[in-house]
């Protein structure tokens, strides 16, 4: 992880480290929940629930635990959180069908991770729609909020409109930031934490089957006249 400001031209941000500057504003994919009556809804945090702030204006973001430093603070969780526009996040955000799939503007402070990043401020710079998705509520945020509404089919379309306009950092500009190689690591742990929890659950699935199959086989026959329940009513077998 690298923490870094993000410099518009003409514009002046403190640097967390002595890393150079990278051209502003960032951006990135993330969710968010609605909050809100019908008409009156506004996008919030998923964690902690805070609502946005509509009309175009920066969410500051604030640490939870420790109000003394600044967001993004190296080693805590602080921080508007967003994820590198590839097709293996796009995947992971519109998966979220609970949720309101998008990209956020990022500016300030920003701390790089070969996932993502977390950032001082955000705001909403688009909502995406599916074909499985609710447009006239991503139209309705999308006025709230000053952002475009991005039509796109899948993962894969939504990774390549965000390419195609120069949104957030690709794997060479991670690797650049974080060591070479830094990407491919990060994609190597995700698909070993995969495969994990893959064999857990299957070792779990199979574990419970032999536990009751031995219960079943444990357990006696009825012997000499009982009386049996199910759907279609009261037996009694002698």
């Amino acid at each position: 992880m690298v923490a870094l400001a993000l410099a518009r031209p003409g514009a002046h941000h403190r640097s967390v480290t002595e890393t150079p500057l990278v051209p502003g504003p960032l951006y990135g994919l993330r969710t968010w929940v609605v909050a809100g009556e019908r008409g009156a809804e506004r996008l919030a945090g998923p964690q902690s629930g805070a609502p946005w702030p509509g009309g175009g204006a920066w969410l500051h973001a604030a640490c939870a635990r420790d109000a003394a430093h600044r967001a993004p603070a190296h080693d805590c969780v602080c921080g508007v959180h967003a994820l590198h526009p590839d097709t293996h996040n796009a995947r992971r955000v519109l998966a979220s069908r609970r949720e309101v799939a998008g990209i956020v503007e990022c500016d300030g402070a920003v701390e790089v991770h070969a996932e993502g990043f977390r950032a001082e401020r955000g705001r909403p710079y688009a909502l995406v729609v599916t074909p499985m998705r609710n447009a006239a509520l991503a139209g309705r945020l999308a006025r709230a909020y000053g952002a475009e509404v991005v039509a796109v089919d899948g993962p894969a379309e939504l990774a390549d409109w965000c390419r195609e306009r120069g949104l957030g950092l690709d794997a060479t500009v991670v690797d650049g930031l974080l060591g070479p190689g830094a990407t491919e690591r990060s994609r190597q742990e995700r698909r070993r934490r995969t495969r994990r929890l893959v064999a857990g659950l299957t070792a779990w699935l199979v574990a419970s089957v032999i536990l009751a199959l031995i219960a079943a086989a444990a357990l006696p026959d009825p012997e000499g006249p009982h009386d049996v329940f199910g759907r279609a009513g009261h037996f009694h077998i002698r």
